[in-house]
C-alpha cells in the first residue's frame, strides 16, 4: 500500500480535530440571578430573590461571606469580637432579615467607655473642641432637613444645590458645626478627609435616620456576634454560594442569556449561565477586570475616587479596660487627624485586647498600616507597644466611592442611575447608597420590583 501524502495526513488531522470532541470540561451552573459580591448587599439580595422562588448564585473572593462584617473569637475566652460592622439601624428591614435567619436582635445605646482624646503623634492629651455639642448638632439636623431626598438613594434635582457641592468644611463654617464634628466624625469612621470633599457625601453617611439612632438607640444581635448571620445565611445558601471565587471573563448581553466565567482558588472553572447579574461589589479594582464593560459603564465607574480605611484587634498590655482613645488632632482644623492616621484604639471588654481602626487616602500594605498603629500604641502604653500582636486585621479598602464636585454638579449620579437594568445589570451595596448596612437593605428592596420585572416576574 503507497504511503498517504502529507497533503492527505494534513487533511486527516484536520478532519480529526473538526470532529474530536471538546476539552472544555466546566461545569455549567444555570441560575435566574448571578451575584457577584458576598456581602451585606449581595447576601440579602440572594436570601430576598430565593424568598420570591429565584434561583441565585452568590460568587465571593473570600471564604466568608459578610464583607465588611468581621468577627475575631477570642480562644482564651470563647468571645466573639467584632472588628467590622458593629452597629445596625433599626428597621423593618433588618429585624425581618436577621430573625428570618434565626437571630435574634437587641437594641443597644451608643456610648459607653471612657473617652480620651490623644493627638498620637505626640501622645499627648486633647482638650475637647469649644462649643455646645448638642446644639451645634441641632443645627446639622435642622441642614438634613432641608434635603429629605439624601435618605434614600441619589435622586439628586437636576440643579444641586450649593450646600451639597461645597466642601464638607465650608458647610461646617457656613452653619458653626465645629461642636458637632466628633460626633460626626465617631460615625463615619473610614472616609477620607471629609473636610475637603463634597458635603453631600457626609450628609448622606450621618444621615436622619443615623441621628435618630443616637437618641433611640442602634440594633446587634443578642449573641454579640454580627458574623453569625453571614453564616447562617451560607448554611441557607449552601452550594448556591461560591467561596474563594471570582468572575474571570463574562458576556452580558442584554438580550442573551449572560455568561460568568468563575475561577475558584484551586484553579477550577465553573460557567454560570444566568438571565440577570446583580454586582454586590464597589466597581473598582479586581472585580471590574472579568467584567466586560461597555463604554458607558467603563466611563461612569472611571470617575469613582475612594479612600483606604483598615481595622484589627491588637493584643497589647496596659491598656485600660474601659478605655476609648480617639485620634485627635492638637493643631488641626476641628481637631480632625492629619490622614494617614489611627482613628480610634479601644478596649474591648476582652482583657489585653484591643480594637484599631486606620484610614489613609492611598493605598498601604497591611505590614506599613499594622507598624503605624503599633507605634502609636507605645505613645500611649509606653515601651510595652512595641510588644504589641496582631491577632486579626482586616483591610475594608475600597471604602465610600465618591465623585468630584463637577461630576455630581454634571449629572454623575443621574447617569448612573440609569445604569440600572442596562445590559440586564443591576447594581447594589455601599456605592449606590451609603456605608450602612440597614439603608443598603432597603435600598435592595426598593430595586427588587426592577429586578423581578426583568426576570419576568
Amino acid at each position: 500500500m503507497p504511503l498517504p501524502s502529507i497533503q492527505a495526513l494534513l487533511l486527516l488531522l484536520a478532519t480529526f480535530w473538526v470532529q474530536a470532541p471538546s476539552q472544555d470540561t466546566r461545569e455549567v451552573i444555570r441560575r435566574d440571578v448571578c451575584i457577584i459580591g458576598g456581602g451585606a448587599s449581595g447576601v440579602y439580595t440572594a436570601i430576598r430573590l430565593r424568598q420570591r422562588n429565584y434561583s441565585v448564585v452568590v460568587i465571593e473572593k473570600e471564604g466568608r461571606l459578610g464583607g465588611h462584617t468581621e468577627t475575631y473569637l477570642d480562644p482564651d475566652t470563647n468571645t466573639p469580637i467584632g472588628f467590622g460592622v458593629a452597629l445596625y439601624q433599626d428597621s423593618p428591614e433588618t429585624v425581618d432579615f436577621f430573625t428570618g435567619l434565626g437571630v435574634p436582635v437587641e437594641r443597644i445605646l451608643p456610648g459607653g467607655g471612657t473617652v480620651q482624646r490623644i493627638d498620637l503623634r505626640t501622645g499627648e492629651a486633647v482638650a475637647p473642641y469649644p462649643g455646645n455639642t448638642s446644639e451645634a448638632l441641632a443645627r446639622y439636623v435642622a441642614v438634613l432637613q432641608q434635603y429629605p431626598y439624601l435618605a434614600t438613594g441619589w435622586s439628586l434635582p437636576d440643579v444641586v444645590p450649593e450646600d451639597l457641592l461645597m466642601t464638607f468644611g465650608e458647610l461646617t463654617a457656613k452653619y458653626d458645626l465645629g461642636a458637632a464634628m466628633e460626633v460626626i466624625s465617631l460615625y463615619t469612621q473610614g472616609v477620607r478627609y471629609w473636610l475637603d470633599y463634597p458635603a453631600v457625601y457626609i450628609l448622606k453617611f450621618m444621615s436622619l435616620a443615623l441621628m435618630q439612632a443616637l437618641q433611640t438607640g442602634f440594633l446587634q444581635t443578642a449573641r454579640h456576634d454580627n458574623s453569625e448571620v453571614y453564616r447562617a445565611a451560607l448554611t441557607e445558601l449552601g452550594p448556591d454560594a461560591m467561596l474563594h471565587s471570582v468572575v474571570v471573563n463574562s458576556s452580558r448581553a442584554g438580550d442573551a442569556v449572560h455568561q460568568l466565567t468563575v475561577r475558584a482558588a484551586d484553579g477550577t472553572s465553573t460557567l454560570i449561565e444566568a438571565d440577570t447579574t446583580v454586582l454586590a461589589v464597589a466597581p473598582a479594582g479586581d472585580v471590574l477586570q472579568g467584567l466586560d464593560l461597555d463604554a458607558s459603564e467603563a466611563s461612569l465607574f472611571g470617575r469613582f475616587i475612594h479612600g483606604h480605611y483598615y481595622a484589627g484587634l491588637v493584643k497589647v498590655a496596659n491598656f485600660a479596660p474601659d478605655a476609648q482613645i480617639i485620634n485627635r488632632g492638637a493643631d488641626t482644623p476641628y481637631g480632625l487627624p492629619d490622614l494617614p492616621c489611627t482613628l480610634m484604639l479601644e478596649a474591648v471588654g476582652v482583657p489585653g485586647l484591643v480594637r484599631v481602626s486606620y484610614a489613609s487616602e492611598e493605598p498601604m500594605t497591611a505590614l506599613a498600616v499594622q507598624q503605624a498603629v503599633v507605634e502609636d500604641l507605645g505613645r500611649v502604653v509606653g515601651g510595652n507597644g512595641a510588644e504589641a500582636e496582631f491577632v486579626a486585621f482586616a483591610d475594608h479598602s475600597p471604602f465610600e466611592m465618591s465623585v468630584s464636585r463637577e461630576a455630581i454638579e454634571g449629572g454623575f449620579y443621574q447617569a448612573a442611575g440609569g445604569l440600572q437594568g442596562h445590559r440586564n445589570t443591576f447594581y447594589v451595596g455601599a456605592t449606590w447608597e451609603f456605608p450602612g448596612a440597614s439603608p443598603i437593605w432597603q435600598a435592595v428592596d426598593r430595586l427588587m420590583p426592577s429586578i423581578v420585572a426583568r426576570l419576568g416576574g
